[in-house]
């Protein structure tokens, strides 16, 4: 899908749920770094949304860690009941840009969200599932994008990502062991996993892998 497609179709999607922008954030949830966890890819936003967006950040982590549900801010939190329960309400301090986001995982190819800013958003049941489908394919289309297609073989848990992680941060075998309540040969087996899926021939290179897929921080 071509950068032109995915603009056409965020911008269709827009004028759907009667927003003002959209905004397509990939996700780290290992990132060394709070600033650094969520990444715009692509947006149409002002500078206004783009500040409720920075505020939104640490809400929609803790909210993507246990649920994949859509999630809506501030006052469009009545929206919830609207949609059938399809939204879960975001607790954030009033006074900015009112929006939806629906999340996405796509494992090894990367997570995130898309979201949608306006006051005065149609969020009707069906809307509400028809736009978390084509979140789904949008952001997908996005990230192959943002890496170029370069994909590796298989999905990355996250023992291995936190792993990868670590090692990233400088952390040997024995200090990550220690750290994550591991054996050592427990870490290694699971670096050693990494690697394999992420088609490198050492620790090294698997972790240059992951940070250029944006795996990683």
């Amino acid at each position: 899908m071509a950068l032109i497609e995915l603009e056409n179709d965020l911008d269709e999607l827009r004028v759907l749920l009667g927003a003002s922008g959209y905004a397509v954030c990939r996700t780290r949830r290992y990132a060394r770094e709070e600033s650094d966890r969520i990444t715009i890819v692509l947006s149409s936003l002002d500078e206004a949304m783009r500040d409720a967006l920075s505020i939104l950040g640490p809400a929609v982590q803790r909210h993507m860690e246990k649920s994949l549900l859509p999630f809506s801010w501030p006052s469009n939190a009545e929206s919830g009941g609207q949609a059938g329960g399809f939204i879960q309400p975001l607790q954030l301090p009033s006074g900015g840009p009112d929006g939806v986001g629906f999340p996405v995982r796509l494992g090894v190819v990367g997570n995130g969200f898309v979201a949608f800013f306006g006051s005065q958003l149609d969020l009707s049941g069906d809307r509400i599932v028809e736009c978390h489908r084509a979140a789904y394919r949008l952001l997908r289309g996005v990230l192959r994008l943002d890496v170029n297609n370069t994909e590796p073989q298989e999905n990355l848990n996250d023992r291995e990502l936190q792993c990868l992680q670590l090692a990233a941060d400088g952390y040997k075998s024995e200090a990550i062991a220690a750290q994550l309540q591991l054996s050592v040969h427990t870490v290694n087996a699971y670096l050693g996993f990494a690697a394999g899926k992420l088609n490198a021939v050492n620790r090294v290179q698997a972790i240059a892998k992951a940070i250029r897929l944006g795996l990683i921080g």
